[in-house]
């Protein structure tokens, strides 16, 4: 159905309902994130699973959900996003069963990795269809909803996953964390078919196939030699997989050069790349979701370290979740003189936080000192977001914006993965065999000091590319 044909046939209610619903299913994967991280402990102590399968339970579902970011709006646009959607969904609520049921910790990762590609077809499909929802007056609202929502899953995430693991649904334990979304994905499935109409399916990109491969190697053979390294004792072969990682991303920026050359569809388009402020913002992005493993191994220090339940990890992260959906929400209502300000304020004030964060946990203080420290800290960074955004994008063609947001949201996911797998090695080696709140409270300590020189790097990258504006 073309844009003229919703905004004519359907009602301004119904064009709400069918957007609420794509919403709901594009935060699926977001949700579910926070909530594994709140439950890794328990999956980690009921499967037996080693630090490296601990590590990809996390990381493998990133890097997949990252790579295929871009070809999930593809495929919306080649066949119809309520279509991908769709088949998505049902992708996405099978994954999660088998994930629920997965026998041991080997299993939960492979199935974690098919969700994360799965998850990445569901996820653009709100964005991609907003057009064809919405007139131009209306956008704005839909943003504005969007962008609570993604608050709302990194805030409330957690907190569902605390009072899933807490209640023991059914005595399922650690496992309703992932069975949560079948019946959601049921619903979501028969309202889509009932609701969505359908959009998109006029466009006929090519998909760059082997330009996914190609990524999802180089991606794959750093983080999994990054996860399995500690355990192998970095042996040859998993040296070899690290030492790959650049040839095969060499590699992939010379497939999509090829591409584009010959007038195809490349997964990155080259010529955003030489558009430096784009080009470097991706890797202030990369730096900045660096962040990522605070969340697992802040719940693996409460949890393992102090013996807290998983209810109450939930609720010790809360306040940066709340804090992180109210710092935005502040930056949007900065005058145009005090806005060029707050990359900068933003990124300074969270590598202080972070690093409080860090210090209670090495010497194992809480509260009013680590609640402050968390929603300062979660707070800045809602400060920063919206200006990394805009520097980002802000001298990105009007016609490749999307393609361009596309690359931003799969760079943020490659962030997420790298760091999981290398700062995740750093504090299980920290930790070693220690279990004493102690030792866990160290080994955060030291990662949190890893996450601050990252942040520092993407402020110094940052501030250089706003000055270069």
């Amino acid at each position: 159905m073309s844009h003229t044909a919703i905004l004519a046939e359907l009602s301004p209610a119904r064009r709400r309902m069918a957007f609420y619903i794509l919403l709901t299913g594009a935060l699926m994967p977001s949700l579910n994130t926070f909530i594994v991280t709140i439950a890794l402990p328990a999956i980690r102590d009921a499967l037996d699973a080693s630090d490296s399968e601990t590590n990809l339970i996390i990381a493998g579902y990133s890097s997949a959900y990252a790579v295929c970011l871009v070809t999930g709006g593809r495929l919306g646009d080649l066949f119809g996003r309520r279509l991908v959607f769709l088949f998505g969904m049902a992708g996405f609520t099978l994954t999660s069963l088998a994930c629920g049921l997965a026998p041991n910790s080997l299993t939960l990762v492979i199935a974690r990795i098919f969700q994360g590609v799965t998850g990445a077809m569901i996820a653009p499909a709100v964005l991609a269809a907003l057009r064809a929802l919405f007139s131009g007056e209306e956008i704005p609202w839909a943003l504005n909803i969007y962008g609570t929502g993604i608050g709302v899953a990194v805030a409330g995430g957690q907190l569902l996953g605390g009072v899933l693991i807490a209640a023991d649904i059914g005595g399922l334990g650690w496992r309703v964390a992932f069975l949560i979304n079948v019946p959601i994905g049921i619903m979501l499935i028969g309202l889509a078919l009932a609701l969505v109409p359908e959009s998109g399916g006029s466009e006929k990109p090519r998909l760059d196939i082997y330009g996914v491969l190609l990524l999802s190697a180089a991606l794959g053979a750093l983080v999994v030699g990054l996860s399995i390294g500690r355990g192998q004792g970095w042996s040859p072969f998993v040296l070899g997989m690290i030492a790959a990682s650049p040839l095969l991303l060499a590699l992939f920026f010379a497939y999509e050069k090829r591409i584009a050359r010959e007038g195809g569809m490349p997964l990155l388009d080259p010529a955003l790349l030489r558009i430096g402020t784009f080009r470097r913002g991706l890797v202030v992005a990369m730096l900045l979701f660096f962040t990522s493993p605070f969340y697992l191994f802040f719940s693996l220090y409460l949890q393992a370290g102090l013996g807290e339940g998983a209810l109450a990890a939930g609720l010790a992260v809360l306040p940066y979740g709340v804090a992180n959906i109210i710092g935005p929400m502040m930056a949007t209502r900065a005058g145009p003189r005090l806005r060029r300000w707050l990359f900068g304020l933003g990124m300074g004030v969270q590598v202080l936080a972070y690093a409080g964060v860090g210090l209670c946990a090495a010497t194992q203080t809480g509260g009013v000192l680590l609640f402050l420290a968390l929603f300062v800290g979660g707070f800045s960074q809602g400060v920063a977001i919206p200006e990394m955004i805009n520097l980002i994008l802000g001298d990105v063609p009007a016609k490749d914006t999307g393609l361009a947001a596309g690359a931003m949201n799969s760079t943020l996911q490659i962030g997420s993965a790298i760091s999981v797998a290398a700062i995740g090695s750093l504090f299980f080696t920290v930790l070693g065999d220690g279990a004493s709140a102690a030792a866990y409270g160290h080994a955060l300590g030291i990662a949190m000091a890893a996450i601050c020189v990252a942040l520092i790097a993407a402020l110094l990258l940052g501030l250089r590319n706003q000055a270069r504006r």
